[in-house]
């Protein structure tokens, strides 16, 4: 029988969605639980582990949720494919050492980051959006408890704690970034800027004795954004409309920001999540703000699960759905709560939208789909 070796280095909420799909496919899935390295490309006890792993079974290949150097070394020593199909954007690599190694299938589903390694020249990169798997929900008739709903955490950000410790100089260097980022969606400009200023942030980990690589600090930065955009959002949706928040974490000063705001626990992805987006008249999308390209998971799930989406504008949202026919995005935070105001009193085409993304989700973005041509790709159908 055939047999995958699946390394779990994380806890990704779609793990279990993609082992049933393998074995769908007549696969024997067996899974490993490992940790998440300090180092991305070294980790003797993590490198040992495999190895061991992987001497002990008979593998067609291994597969990892995200790209891992250190499982795609261990792989290319044993002669073994290793498959991976991303799952968070940007990668967090610091480098494409190890991307070339030729046992390796990397699927990438944000198209500006596939296009970015696709540029130096690697052959072993596919781009492969994500997948959702929520369609029995989509025809459930539900009385809406919502107007208006946000599953997801506010993201919390190194970059406070970095501007502290800056001259006036440099603060207000960083936070013309931010306005001018804020104020752009579906391209993404500061990890490049930050590349371009050498000598600012080489005088920045000089005054906060961090040594923050350009990747690093653009990763603190667009945090921050997403907090701004998401604490800006609820603020003033709550204000408005009936409106919730679905959360793992929220501070006691967030909260009394946001008096009206109904707060409730965070929700389990597979039984919890897909009836709350059901329940809920507009579901509210911002994406993490160096997400310029990708479909985020969450957009997908609230579209599979039969909820209206509105969502901050990304290039492949646009690409491949038909605004305003079968989701809707926005442009700003004003442009958010104003549609949110205009699809709350247009009950029938809000409706329309909702059936119809659900349509195109459930039809296009199966793991059926995705798995079969990762399966494709690399022979092993």
């Amino acid at each position: 029988m055939k047999t995958i070796l699946i390394c779990v280095l994380f806890k990704p909420y779609t793990l279990k969605s993609i082992i049933n799909t393998f074995t769908k496919f007549g696969y024997k899935v067996e899974k490993r639980d490992y940790f998440t390295p300090k180092d991305m490309y070294h980790d003797e006890k993590l490198e040992k582990m495999l190895q061991d792993d992987i001497k002990t079974g008979d593998y067609d290949f291994v597969f990892t949720i995200n790209y891992s150097p250190i499982v795609s070394v261990v792989c290319c020593k044993n002669n073994l494919k290793y498959v991976c199909w991303t799952y968070d954007t940007p990668m967090n690599l610091i480098s494409p050492e190890t991307m070339d190694n030729p046992n390796n299938s990397i699927f990438i589903f944000d198209n500006g980051e596939y296009q970015k390694y696709k540029k130096l020249g690697l052959d072993t990169v596919y781009y492969l959006p994500l997948a959702s798997g929520f369609g029995e929900y989509a025809g459930r008739k539900t009385e809406y408890v919502y107007d208006v709903a946000l599953l997801g955490n506010l993201y919390r950000s190194t970059f406070s704690a970095i501007k502290e410790k800056l001259d006036k100089y440099h603060t207000g260097f960083l936070d013309g970034i931010i306005t001018a980022q804020r104020g752009l969606y579906g391209c993404y400009m500061i990890l490049d800027l930050l590349k371009e200023q050498d000598a600012e942030v080489k005088a920045i980990n000089e005054m906060t004795g961090f040594n923050l690589m350009p990747e690093q600090l653009s990763y603190s930065m667009a945090s921050y954004i997403t907090y701004l955009d998401r604490l800006s959002l609820l603020s003033i949706m709550s204000n408005r409309f009936s409106t919730a928040l679905a959360t793992g974490s929220l501070e006691m000063e967030e909260r009394n920001l946001m008096p009206k705001l109904k707060v409730l626990p965070g929700m389990d992805y597979y039984t919890e999540m897909p009836v709350f987006f059901r329940k809920t008249k507009i579901n509210l999308n911002p994406p993490f703000r160096a997400v310029w390209s990708a479909i985020p998971q969450r957009a997908l799930d609230i579209m599979s699960s039969g909820g209206f989406l509105l969502s901050g504008y990304t290039e492949e949202l646009g690409y491949f759905f038909e605004n305003g026919k079968e989701m809707v995005m926005y442009d700003s935070i004003e442009d958010a709560v104003e549609k949110a105001g205009f699809y709350l009193k247009n009950d029938d085409l809000r409706e329309e939208i909702r059936k119809n993304g659900a349509e195109k989700v459930n039809r296009d973005f199966s793991y059926d789909e995705r798995i079969q041509e990762i399966l494709e790709v690399v022979g092993a159908m």
